[in-house]
């Protein structure tokens, strides 16, 4: 039922790799604005988002307890490298995350996709479960990844795509 949204998935997991493949780790913390999301806050909101959301499908979460306070919804980024774990650690994390859940959206039942959203900020717009997996794998994974290639173009870097 999710078909296509996996496969967009995979293709945005794709361009992640290579927005972030030439950054060195002692740099995913830098914030070249105040409070602009760097790549260490991306990669882990969007490894803790997958992470929970395959958790509500019945995934076995990974993301360790104390990464909550540092990448869910709501939090803010801090220019302190130390506060974060490191590139490779965050990489598999998003990996390992996006990979459970985009198995468990393939095998998700009629049941759990036609459940509500319970998500205030889009169930109105998203009413179903389908409908925000089917987000959370493109639009909110592509949002994101707009944000780290914009970071490349603050530090310096040369855009990718």
């Amino acid at each position: 039922m999710l078909d296509s949204d996996i496969k967009v998935n995979l293709f945005l997991m794709q361009y992640c790799r290579t927005l972030v493949d030439d950054i060195p780790d002692e740099r995913i913390a830098e914030q070249p604005i105040p409070g602009v999301n760097h790549p260490a806050w991306i990669l882990g909101h969007l490894a803790f988002v997958a992470d929970y959301i395959a958790g509500t499908l019945g995934a076995e979460k990974k993301i360790p307890e104390q990464w909550a306070a540092l990448f869910r919804p709501g939090s803010k980024p801090n220019a302190n490298r130390s506060s974060y774990p490191s590139k490779a650690e965050l990489l598999t994390a998003l990996d390992q995350g996006c990979e459970r859940l985009r198995e468990r959206a393939a095998n998700a039942t009629p049941e759990q996709l036609s459940k509500p959203t319970t998500n205030p900020r889009v169930k109105d717009a998203l009413p179903t479960a389908k409908e925000f997996i089917a987000f959370l794998l493109t639009g909110h994974m592509g949002g994101h990844l707009g944000q780290l290639s914009s970071w490349r173009r603050m530090i310096g870097m040369p855009p990718l795509f």
